[in-house]
């Protein structure tokens, strides 16, 4: 018998069992929705992430503490950027930034706000363009300006316009102390998900204040977050970070207080956790579709139960015992394989309807989507070979005489 009539009876075979075949087809068709859909979101988010470090630049290098209970005297200040500066003349860009919250008032309105101090180079290491006015500047800085940047969203929403450079508002921190603020300048808004978070009020508002700024209104705490610098080349940066390192505990007199790491350090990490994650979840899936495997196996065993009176006539016509093998392992491959292409279908359809709603570009890995479908095909080469053999062994009298 050839492969082309083996073909027509499993269809045949498959078609006199409608229900049962869909049924066990569908737990191979979700173990691959959930392999492809699991692989697509997380190839879009690995992308994501590297193009927003693109956008920030891969020769970042930031200084942080080794243990956030530090004492004052140990803190990060301003002043210890003009050390950095002296120390590493290498240095292209360097910023610094610290996070407050309150609320903002606008006219009758509150909302409830992050505001960033950030010195005058921040915007050089965050993906910031403006939509109208300009970012703080270093007058902005030495002199304790009180201005403030806000978003498209934000500026919309309370003025209806983009550009409302010279208004003015008022911070509130949460003890009551108060400040107005001049709007500068007011920054494009993306189409990522953080953007879309912005839009919505029951997140808080993200605000950029000069850092002195903010500062002076949580009672002159000078303690910095972190300080970022750059250099002009990619390479070296872990001996750079080590020589900031170095002349910041000199100036301290003291060892072990602070550690550097790189963009390049930060964008492994992310893309390390989003590989543990993915991998988690596709062995979730894998199972999902051995499950669907060991169903196949079932329903052709019992296929051949409700069929041996067939075997044993088409045996008794002179089929061989391989014809009765291709054909049982046919329809197994017949039915993982359509399975394989209705999940492929699924999952890229999904994996596309998720992007979207969490903002990020969606990615169609062919890689992925081959492996998946031979992945399928295999699975009903493996576990159809059973039922086949199965099949193929009954002898053909005792099958003939089978009620």
């Amino acid at each position: 018998m050839s492969f082309l009539e083996s073909f027509k009876q499993a269809i045949d075979s498959l078609k006199a069992n409608k229900l049962r075949s869909i049924l066990t087809m569908i737990g191979i068709i979700m173990g691959v929705f959930s392999i492809v859909t699991i692989m697509a979101i997380g190839n879009a988010a690995e992308q994501y992430i590297n193009s927003m470090f693109e956008k920030i630049g891969a020769n970042v290098v930031y200084i942080s503490y080794k243990n956030m209970n530090v004492d004052k005297n140990e803190w990060l200040k301003l002043e210890d950027m003009e050390i950095i500066k002296k120390a590493v003349p290498e240095i292209k860009n360097m910023a610094t930034m610290i996070r407050r919250t309150g609320t903002l008032r606008i006219d009758k309105e509150t909302r409830n706000a992050s505001a960033y101090g950030v010195s005058s180079q921040y915007k050089s290491f965050a993906p910031i363009e403006m939509a109208a006015g300009r970012f703080i500047n270093d007058f902005d800085v030495s002199s304790g300006s009180k201005v403030i940047i806000v978003d498209e969203f934000f500026a919309n929403k309370y003025y209806k316009k983009i550009d409302v450079v010279g208004e003015v508002l008022t911070f509130k921190t949460s003890w009551g102390k108060s400040i107005n603020l001049k709007i500068i300048g007011v920054t494009k808004a993306g189409d990522d998900l953080f953007s879309g978070m912005a839009a919505n009020d029951t997140f808080p508002a993200e605000v950029f204040v000069p850092i002195t700024t903010l500062q002076n209104i949580f009672f002159n705490n000078e303690m910095l977050d972190n300080i970022y610098v750059t250099i002009e080349e990619k390479e070296g940066l872990k001996e750079i970070g080590q020589k900031i390192v170095r002349s910041l505990e000199m100036n301290k007199g003291k060892n072990d207080i602070y550690i550097a790491y790189s963009s390049q350090d930060e964008q492994q990490i992310f893309n390390t956790i989003i590989g543990v994650i993915s991998g988690v979840l596709l062995i979730i899936a894998v199972i999902t579709l051995v499950v669907g495997g060991i169903g196949i196996v079932n329903i052709l065993l019992v296929s051949v139960t409700e069929r041996i009176r067939e075997i044993g006539v088409r045996k008794a016509l002179g089929a061989q015992k391989r014809d009765i093998l291709l054909q049982f392992i046919t329809e197994s491959i017949i039915m993982t394989g359509i399975s394989g292409l209705l999940g492929i279908m699924l999952g890229v359809a999904a994996g596309n309807i998720i992007s979207q709603a969490i903002k990020i570009p969606p990615v169609v890995d062919i890689p992925v989507i081959i492996s998946a479908f031979m992945g399928s095909v295999i699975l009903g080469l493996i576990f159809g070979v059973y039922p086949a053999k199965k099949a193929a062994d009954l002898d053909p009298i005792e099958a003939l005489r089978y009620e």
